[in-house]
């Protein structure tokens, strides 16, 4: 091999996600002094034409990377459609030539995997090669050693043979009996993301007895919901069930067993909890094939596709921080992925079942709960409510209530009873309670009203909080043992999750944090110790005392093999609070100590969303010790995002990690998502609310996504940062037209092209004029739309002369203008009107269609968005689709290739503003090839995205959509309320058809 070997990769364009992948992969190995060959590094085409450039390209490789997957396993085997893979395809026809010609004997051919499921993806011919998978630096070393042939170990010379007797064996002989038949497989079971087992439980039988009959084979119930205030024993209860009743029975016949906890502390609207940790493990888990950087609903519709194959029990606890807070919409979830996968297997008929906990009422899905008005309703709603008081006062009794003197005392005691109604029967507060008189009364029952219970919030888990603080105040009276357990107890309160040891250790260290953990250091010796500072830790074996003491009184979890400490998240929330309040001091120093700790504890640029936690972590810990400017710039932006230029946001484009970047970014905020921490400089505060905005947007939150990317609007124009306030506010336009806010969206659109204006960029005079054009024709008011259409197209033609009609996003919006009445025609048509062949509107359709092919291959040639290309096929489908229906042709092949090309890249793109538009379409499509079905399929899909986004004009389009296909008056109706609610004009013509076809409808729809 010479010094500098050259390696060409040879991989298929899956999606853009896995193209930068393969890109990033070629810029290691140059970086690493290897000369890589890549289709990405030739500007256009090659001269001598593809064909030629891969194999000439191919004979001055000395090795070859094959980067496996599906895709490409289907194209190097020849099975891909025609036309499509037509490079891989060619060197795969290559590569199996040359093994073929070496008798297999070559080394030059190297599999590699990004994805340990790809296994089977390698070809044939190089399945017994030694495939490298990327996970890891040290996986990469392997494949970067195989190139430069250094892999191995280099033998030693050898020494002299040492001979010796061989040994004699003795004969078999055992008793002729057969073997035990191998034990049946059991089911795949993870439960260790679920918190440890509860000791607050007692009863419940009534609740035990309906999961049992939830979990029993042909039972209705597809989803179990558990709810109750925090601390009632919901957590308890389901890990109650699982491991003395599932366990035992060999988990019921469950294929599969998964288990996972959201809980986090509190509710409130600045704790913005991330669904993106349980589906990336869920996905793995489960082996969902699903690209990282697809959207969180469509990773949780496929979860819910794979559970729908096996009988499986997933457990999902803790979920309230996932829901809107007391409010309008309180108890709907925030998180898309969940929302997904819930709302579908809710829609029964699925072999397994999903238990979940929370403290709210989970309102999507209320539809589907059984009750009177539905009896056969596949969602089991279990309130669970508090303790009973002779339960409450046998749990009381149980954790060391009694007498003090006396003979143990009946569990029915009067003392007892009326303690449990006090705290009305909260059972981590009777837990809590029993073993705090235990442990400082010595048991007496008698001693309970020495907690001040007078005060306390039930709704929020006072009751509980009150004894927590009777217990800091025993501790804190206890000498040095008390002040160890005091301190070590009120480390918690800086976690919102177990504890490891090493966040644990970070926070021990010397110096002490002054307030918070000098009791945990060993004071100087002498009269002079007081003095001298402290610098060594306690020794190891009184910490372990320590935290024994802190489990004996129920404070904490028994700490695991691990080492990690937990506690109820009511007690770590109590403990946080009290912490902030009473020595901020100290909760800013342990939050810096942790964000520092975490920070350093994973390499700089940390891949995949694993990798990445600790650095979300040390995100809210930094924003929590007052770093916000640190912390932004060089852990948010540098580390996690990668950068904001056109190759950053990795996050987010690669992971789809919308969730926990939005996580992250709340920590910047003093009032989400209104007000910037202040000591954020003002170009950040600003690009902050358009990173919330965005983030908001992507997750489907779109009405919450309206204040902070005004907010960031007015920050620009303050700054007079004319260009970003015009992306601003045309972002802004185009968020108020999804949601139906029309003539919202056409006001800030003209601030945007008087911004874009007088900041002289030509590229955004352009793009903003097309933005005002858009919510023009929405508003109906075509001709100043096309005024404006065409003023765009004219700077275009300015700025790139060589492209002088709009493409990308801004052509996409000129031709739906330019089709409004082909598609207006087609649906009279359609709706049964006698509409002969419209010559004009048929040319109109080809004109489009040839402005559509020329932006196509401005994307296709440029390397230009998912969402562009998924546009343009969108764009020529509804062409094809009209032409036939003017001319009384059923759909043909253009319309349906065209339409599954643009659907397809639209769910690649995550793109959950414009799927919508390709789902209508493919529904007119599927209905007019008599598949009335799958028609429905696709309006329902559409309209549930749409419902879901408060996305109102698409919800209009799906309701005029349906009316119309299926000759449905209420859906009619629906649509004019929507139109004129929304000031929807572009619709009002075709509204006026549909009513006036509707005077010839049959009554009923007779299609069920």
């Amino acid at each position: 091999m010479t010094d500098r070997p050259r390696v060409f990769i040879s991989y298929s364009h899956d999606s853009e996600a896995h193209r930068e992948r393969v890109l990033g992969l070629s810029e290691r190995l140059r970086q690493d002094g290897i000369q890589t060959i890549l289709d990405r590094y030739v500007n256009g085409t090659p001269p001598e034409g593809w064909p030629r450039w891969m194999l000439n390209r191919l004979d001055e490789a000395g090795r070859v990377l094959l980067i496996c997957t599906p895709t490409y396993y289907r194209r190097f085997r020849g099975h891909e459609e025609p036309g499509k893979g037509k490079g891989v395809d060619w060197e795969g026809a290559i590569v199996t030539q040359e093994v073929y010609d070496a008798r297999s004997e070559t080394t030059r051919f190297i599999p590699v995997l990004f994805d340990p499921a790809d296994e089977t993806c390698i070809p044939e011919p190089l399945r017994s090669h030694t495939r490298h998978c990327l996970g890891s630096e040290h996986d990469y070393q392997g494949l970067y050693d195989a190139i430069l042939e250094q892999s191995g170990v280099a033998p030693g010379e050898l020494g002299p043979i040492k001979r010796k007797e061989r040994r004699r064996a003795a004969p078999l002989t055992f008793a002729d009996t057969k073997p035990p038949p191998a034990a049946a497989p059991g089911p795949k079971v993870d439960l260790n993301h679920l918190p440890a087992d509860a000791e607050h439980f007692l009863g419940r039988g009534p609740e035990l007895a309906a999961l049992d009959t939830a979990w029993t084979e042909g039972s209705a119930t597809s989803v179990v919901e558990l709810i109750a205030p925090g601390g009632t024993g919901k957590t308890a209860l389901v890990k109650r069930w699982l491991d003395c009743r599932l366990r035992p029975a060999g988990w019921g016949g469950a294929n599969r067993v998964f288990g996972w906890s959201f809980y986090s502390q509190g509710t409130g609207e600045d704790r913005q909890a991330s669904e993106d940790p349980f589906l990336a493990a869920a996905i793995r888990w489960f082996g969902v094939e699903i690209e990282p950087s697809v959207n969180p609903a469509d990773k949780g519709r496929a979860l819910a596709d794979c559970l729908y194959h096996s009988h499986t029990l997933l457990i999902l606890d803790g979920l309230e921080p996932l829901q809107y807070p007391p409010g309008p919409l309180a108890g709907e979830l925030r998180a898309p992925g969940l929302k997904a996968l819930l709302t579908q297997l809710a829609a029964a008929g699925h072999p397994g079942l999903c238990v979940l906990t929370s403290r709210e009422w989970l309102q999507d899905l209320a539809g589907a709960v059984r009750g009177d008005t539905h009896p056969q309703g596949p969602v089991l709603r279990l309130d669970l409510g508090n303790l009973s008081d002779p339960d409450g006062a046998c749990l009381l009794h149980r954790h060391g209530a009694t007498r003090a003197g006396a003979a143990p005392i009946p569990a029915d005691d009067p003392e007892l009873i009326a303690a449990s109604q006090e705290v009305r029967g909260h059972a981590l507060t009777l837990s809590l309670l029993g073993r705090y008189l235990r442990l400082a009364h010595g048991g007496d029952i008698r001693q309970w009203g020495q907690v001040d219970f007078g005060k306390a919030n039930e709704a929020t888990g006072g009751h509980a909080f009150r004894v927590v603080a009777a217990y800091e105040h025993w501790l804190a009276a206890g000498g040095e043992h008390g002040a160890r357990c005091l301190s070590a107890l009120r480390l918690l309160g800086l976690f919102d999750r177990p504890a490891s040891a090493g966040a644990l250790s970070a926070l021990r260290t010397a110096p002490p944090i002054r307030g918070l953990t000098e009791p945990l250091f060993e004071r100087p010796k002498g009269w002079l110790g007081r003095f001298k500072r402290q610098t060594h830790p306690i020794a190891e074996t009184d910490w372990c005392i320590t935290l024994s003491r802190l489990a004996e009184a129920g404070l904490i979890e028994p700490p695991g093999d691990s080492g990690a400490l937990d506690a109820h998240p009511l007690v770590r929330e109590h403990l946080a609070e009290s912490l902030r309040t009473r020595h901020p001091e100290a909760w800013r120093e342990g939050h810096r100590r942790l964000y520092v700790w975490l920070k350093e504890s994973v390499p700089h640029r940390p891949d995949g969303l694993d990798g990445l936690q600790p650095l979300y972590q040390a995100v809210a810990h930094g924003c929590l010790a007052g770093l916000w400017q640190e912390t932004c710039a060089e852990v948010y932006i540098d580390r996690i995002l990668r950068g904001t230029g056109n190759d950053g946001f990795y996050s987010a484009r690669t992971l789809g990690a919308f969730g926990a970047d939005l996580g992250a970014v709340a920590g910047f905020f003093a009032e989400p998502w209104r007000r910037p921490a202040p000591d954020l400089s003002a170009p950040d505060q600003a690009w902050l609310l358009n990173e919330a905005a965005t983030r908001l947007r992507a997750l489907g939150r779109l009405a919450e996504a309206l204040e902070p990317m005004r907010a960031g609007a007015e920050t620009r124009v303050r700054q007079e940062d004319w260009e970003n306030a015009a992306a601003s506010y045309g972002n802004l336009s185009e968020l108020q037209l999804t949601l139906g806010r029309v003539p919202e969206a056409v006001a800030d659109a003209r601030r945007a092209v008087e911004h874009a204006d007088r900041s002289g960029d030509a590229f955004l005079r352009m793009v903003m004029r097309t933005t005002l054009a858009d919510a023009l024709h929405q508003q109906g008011e075509t001709q100043e739309a096309l005024d404006a259409f065409t003023e765009a197209e004219c700077l275009q033609a300015e700025r790139q002369p060589q492209y002088p009609l709009l493409y990308s996003l801004q052509g996409f919006r000129y031709c739906d203008l330019l089709l409004a009445g082909a598609e207006r025609a087609a649906w009279r048509g359609a709706g049964g009107a006698r509409v002969g062949a419209d010559p004009d509107r048929v040319g109109a359709c080809d004109a489009v269609a040839r402005r559509a092919e020329q932006a196509l291959k401005i994307a296709e040639d440029s390397n230009l968005s998912l969402l562009t290309m998924a546009l343009d096929h969108l764009t020529l489908a509804r062409c094809a689709l009209y032409a036939d229906r003017l001319q009384g042709h059923p759909p043909g092949p253009e319309a349906r290739e065209h339409a599954e090309r643009a659907l397809d890249r639209l769910r690649a793109a995550a793109s959950q503003d414009h799927i919508p538009r390709g789902l209508l379409t493919r529904a007119w499509l599927r209905h007019a090839l008599a598949d009335p079905n799958a028609a429905r399929a696709d309006l329902d899909e559409a309209q549930r995205i749409a419902a879901c986004g408060g996305m109102a004009l698409h919800l209009a389009d799906c309701a005029l959509t349906r009316a119309r296909l299926f000759h449905d008056r209420a859906a009619l109706a629906e649509a004019r309320r929507l139109i004129e609610t929304h000031g929807y004009g572009r619709r009002l013509p075709e509204l006026a058809d549909a009513e006036a076809a509707a005077a010839t409808w049959p009554p009923a729809d007779p299609t069920p």
